[in-house]
């Protein structure tokens, strides 16, 4: 599968998709690298309550270095306290931020109730990549499936 073929579907607790959302949140930490490029469709999952993708991004870059570095370079814009930051990179040698811009919210928020409706779908742990053709048949039977599908465009 080709890069330009696919997207990162990223699992995030509903406070931090929220931030990305609003726009305050640039920065999203993850213990593994994804395989991404600058330009590579994000789509946001919030995790349960929500339960639902609720917007979108483009990737403007990757950051990788010590978990010290990369809470010096993006603690500003990562919405996280160093506490949990440090909790969740613990024992990671290193870390990454994926930095996020044309951040989109979906209206209307596409539920995993509808996703599994429509297909076998279990949300990503952490990210996933998904193409075209799975977002398709995903949104088949939300009722403003051809405009999310326009969100949704690789």
């Amino acid at each position: 599968m080709d890069d330009n073929e696919r997207a990162l579907l990223l699992s995030v607790h509903p406070q931090f998709a929220e931030s990305i959302l609003d726009g305050s949140k640039t920065a999203e930490i993850r213990r593994q690298r994804p395989d991404v490029h600058p330009g590579t469709l994000v789509i946001i999952y919030a995790t349960k309550p929500v339960g639902a993708i609720v917007g979108t991004a483009r990737i403007s870059g990757l950051s990788q270095g010590s978990p010290a570095e990369i809470w010096e370079r993006h603690k500003a814009h990562a919405r996280i306290t160093r506490e949990d930051f440090d909790s969740y990179l613990e024992g990671a040698a290193t870390a990454y931020a994926l930095l996020l811009e044309s951040v989109q919210r979906l209206v209307p928020l596409l539920t995993l109730e509808q996703m599994r409706a429509a297909a076998s779908f279990h949300p990503p742990q952490s990210y996933r990549y998904v193409t075209q053709n799975t977002l398709n048949s995903l949104v088949s039977r939300h009722p403003e499936g051809d405009s999310l599908l326009t969100m949704l465009r690789f």
